[in-house]
């Protein structure tokens, strides 16, 4: 029921009552939107009551603005100094940038990576089962290789994903030449290890395919050298040397953008300010004529 209606109601119940009054409950409450209005209305006193006139409001925007102004003006009388510290970090940034160069300038200019050469033996009795797990199986020299494919069930038995081989058996340090000199049997060791998984990678892979096998492949193809910084190669023509040292390079590279990013915007924001610091001034200058203008007036 609107508070119209009800209003008319209560005419149509007092009508022929002398005067034609109404008197009303002293305690029937507002409606919710006349009451919000009325607390609004109150609130707006009191706060008027408690705020500052607008003079003092004015002086205080006033002076804030001059603080923002001389801020900027004294930023810009700093950057315009001979020695500033803006300046100063473009120095800073300058160095760590030229010994970034320097590193990359010593990277580009590294000795070939030790390489020795393994022998030309016979990688035979190759065995690949497709089976569930998958499993290769070959023969260098006195060591026989196994391979067994790491499963990765489903919650209902299937098999969801190819998984990485794993070695059972095989030594691959005994495949070192022992005429090498004694610094480079770990590195070759390691390289070796590595190349055999990735040779019997492939021969599962070709096995998966129906592609046919590799023509005679020799303990030899397991670290051919590398044309580009002397060290070996993996079965697949990959060099780990070149991979360590390209990564080295990128990340050396990505250094020296954001050195140079970072330089070009201390620059920018030195030369910003100076070429602002006029504007800034007059600014200032207009502000606090304002000011004395407004204290003149309230005096």
């Amino acid at each position: 029921m609107s508070w119209l209606r009800f209003w008319k109601r209560d005419d149509e119940q007092t009508a022929g009552q002398p005067g034609g009054t109404v008197t009303l409950p002293a305690d029937r409450p507002l409606p919710p939107h006349l009451a919000a209005a009325r607390q609004r209305a109150q609130d707006n006193r009191a706060g008027v009551a408690e705020t500052p006139d607008g003079g003092a409001r004015r002086l205080a925007e006033l002076e804030r603005r001059r603080q923002a102004a001389l801020f900027e003006v004294e930023q810009g009388e700093l950057a315009s100094t001979a020695d500033n510290p803006w300046e100063q970090r473009i120095a800073l940034l300058t160095e760590a940038l030229a010994t970034v160069n320097d590193d990359l300038e010593r990277l580009d200019a590294a000795p070939p990576e030790p390489f020795a050469a393994l022998h030309e033996t016979p990688i035979t009795d190759i065995v690949v089962s497709s089976g569930q797990p998958p499993s290769v199986g070959f023969t260098v020299g006195d060591q026989r290789f196994q391979y067994d494919e790491e499963v990765d069930w489903a919650e209902r038995g299937h098999q969801v994903a190819m998984g990485e081989l794993r070695r059972l058996a095989g030594d691959p340090a005994r495949l070192v030449p022992t005429t090498i000199s004694a610094e480079l049997v770990e590195s070759l060791t390691v390289h070796l290890t590595d190349s055999l998984f990735v040779f019997a990678s492939d021969l599962r892979d070709r096995q998966l395919d129906a592609e046919p096998f590799p023509d005679r492949p020799t303990l030899a193809d397991l670290g051919r050298p590398c044309a580009v910084c002397g060290g070996w190669r993996d079965w697949r023509g990959r060099c780990q040397a070149c991979a360590r040292r390209n990564a080295e390079r990128g990340q050396l590279k990505r250094e020296a953008d954001r050195l140079l990013d970072e330089r070009a915007g201390e620059v920018e924001e030195r030369h910003r300010l100076v070429e602002r610091m006029p504007i800034a001034r007059r600014r200032l200058a207009d502000i606090e004529t304002q000011l004395d203008a407004l204290e003149t007036a309230r005096a």
